[in-house]
Order: C-alpha cells, then sequence, then structure tokens
C-alpha cells in the first residue's frame, strides 16, 4: 500500500537512534572481549607448550615407548613406506637452538637433549647395528631461523 506523501516525517524520537558514544562502547567491549579471548588462546597454548617441554625433558625412553614405536615403524613399513618422523621438538630445546644440526657440525648429537638425547643413544646402541639410520635435522625455518627438529628413523637400503 503506497504511503500517504502528506503524513509528517517521523520524528527522532520513534527511532531507538544509539549515540555516537554507544556504538563506540560496543565496539570496545567487543575488542575487550576479544583481547580476552587471545589472551585465553595464548595462556593454553603456552601451557600445552609447558607441558609438551616437560615431557620431553623428563619421560624416559621405555620398553613400552619403544615397543609403541617398533609397531609404528611396522606398519609404516607393511604400507611400502622406507622411513618414518618419529616426532619433532623445538630447536630451541637443543643446547645451541639447533645450530651443530642444521650445518650437519661435528659432534651434533651432543646438543640433543631429553628424549631426543634418550633416543639418540638406543638408536646408536640398538638399531644401527641392525641397520637403521637416523636423520635429525631442521624442518622448519620460521622467519629464517632454525625452528622444528625433526627425528626420522629409516630403514630402507
Amino acid at each position: 500500500m503506497p504511503q500517504d506523501e502528506t503524513a509528517p516525517a517521523p520524528s527522532t524520537n520513534e527511532f531507538a537512534i544509539p549515540s555516537a558514544a554507544d556504538i563506540r562502547s560496543l565496539t570496545e567491549n567487543r575488542r575487550r572481549l576479544k583481547a580476552t579471548e587471545e589472551a585465553r588462546e595464548r595462556a593454553l597454548l603456552e601451557e600445552e607448550e609447558k607441558h609438551r617441554k616437560d615431557m620431553f625433558f623428563s619421560r624416559k625412553l621405555t620398553p613400552e615407548i619403544v615397543n609403541r614405536i617398533m609397531r609404528r615403524v611396522r606398519t609404516a613399513a607393511e604400507n611400502g613406506q622406507t622411513e618414518l618422523l618419529l616426532g619433532h621438538f623445538p630447536s630451541a630445546w637443543c643446547t645451541d637452538h639447533g645450530r651443530r644440526i642444521n650445518v650437519r657440525e661435528e659432534g651434533w648429537p651432543d646438543t640433543l637433549q631429553g628424549m631426543a638425547r634418550e633416543f639418540y643413544e638406543f638408536w646408536d646402541a640398538n638399531l644401527k647395528a641392525s641397520g637403521f639410520h637416523i636423520a635429525v635435522e631442521i624442518i622448519s625455518f620460521p622467519d629464517g631461523m632454525p625452528g622444528e627438529v625433526g627425528v626420522t628413523l629409516s630403514w630402507g637400503a
């Protein structure tokens, strides 16, 4: 139905028009909520990373862990693979932040710590003579710097 053109225009009292300050307040509230959520997410990530680091440095290479690794190796071999990435960790967890690993400098295994050190020693004492190979290398370079160190076990010829 067409609107009566002779009707007076509605006054602003008939509309709920917020002030610019009200709108700014909504924007600021949204920013605060977002900042709070981001801080909460950062705290959770930091806590997860702390837990991961604690486990890396305190966990011991047990027969159960070795059996789990060897089951993964068997499954990979059954699927036609000749290597398996066992895990990765921040290069900052090496005594030199991964520098010797990155340039393949002699003595690089001495920079390993925690579970990586234990597994390397296990490989050297138990798997090397059986024909297994290990590769420990920097697998990421965020901002051009060594990031994650990957540990790969291989059994190919």
